[in-house]
């Protein structure tokens, strides 16, 4: 049935042309948490376990309240009066949990072409309105310290500039946590990278990066949920230099979504066989 859902979605926006929403802007960034304490919630005055970290960020863009969800934190969990720390939680996922049951369920995996022949892929959004998980093009954030547009500076100025500090001398490594069987991380030119469990690939340095990783599985591969963890960490050990601490392990889903047509074709056979059996 679920199979038979992500077939429905797919032709519907085959079918459709949707506008895309008038974002122009990138989804993910990477920064490093200026707060050293914690002013509100639950554990509010106590020390912020994830200060000095480096932090995924998802940007999001609803106008005039423009924000990041901090993704890969480090955080508490338990008695406020004597916490413990956590190096992930609920919070450390992608797409969001709690936005999956009215919105994008997984990232979507779409048949591939040139080096990704034979495969499903991430990297190609079908409708932007409702994928908004799918663009996983990593920046700093820094790269909008400069930016003109109103939208982006709210961005870059949320949280009291939690999120401002510069990533200076840093070099930024991904360290694959885990990872589903069959399930692939290549660069966009189809070349693998972090191909086991222990990996890191240095995906940037300092604060002018962009990264955009492709996630991608067999056509041939069965027809369910992928998932990958990660950390981001400095690489940089300069002798005298302090590097940025890791940060939390966060995850991503995919979900690879046949074409149309090859789904209708399974789902022929599957009616055939139905009323086949129903004759005999």
């Amino acid at each position: 049935m679920k199979t038979f859902r992500h077939w429905l979605i797919a032709l519907a926006v085959t079918l459709f042309a949707h506008l895309a929403l008038a974002q122009g802007h990138d989804v993910y960034f990477v920064g490093v948490d200026g707060w050293a304490t914690l002013p509100r919630g639950t554990y509010a005055g106590q020390p912020n376990p994830n200060f000095g970290r480096l932090t995924l960020l998802l940007a999001h863009y609803t106008p005039g309240t423009e924000h990041y969800h901090p993704i890969g934190v480090w955080s508490y969990a338990g008695d406020p009066a004597n916490p413990r720390v956590v190096d992930t939680n609920t919070n450390n996922r992608l797409p969001e949990l709690y936005q999956r049951p009215t919105g994008q369920e997984y990232i979507y995996l779409y048949p591939g072409s040139g080096a990704f022949a034979g495969y499903y892929r991430s990297g190609i959004v079908r409708d932007p309105s409702l994928e908004e998980y799918s663009n996983l093009l990593m920046q700093p954030t820094t790269v909008l310290a400069s930016s003109t547009d109103p939208a982006e500076q709210r961005l870059y100025n949320s949280s009291g500039g939690r999120w401002t500090g510069l990533l200076g001398e840093a070099r930024i490594g991904l360290r694959l946590v885990d990872i589903t069987p069959g399930l692939r991380i290549t660069l966009e030119d189809g070349t693998p990278i972090l191909t086991a469990v222990g990996n890191v690939y240095e995906i940037g340095a300092g604060d002018l990066f962009a990264f955009t990783p492709v996630f991608s599985v067999a056509a041939t591969a069965p027809v369910q949920v992928y998932s990958a963890s990660f950390q981001l960490i400095d690489l940089n050990n300069t002798l005298g230099y302090r590097p940025l601490r890791d940060s939390g392990i966060f995850h991503f889903d995919f979900y690879p979504v046949p074409e149309p047509s090859t789904m209708a074709v399974l789902s022929m056979g599957v009616i055939g066989m139905w009323l086949y059996r129903r004759k005999r």
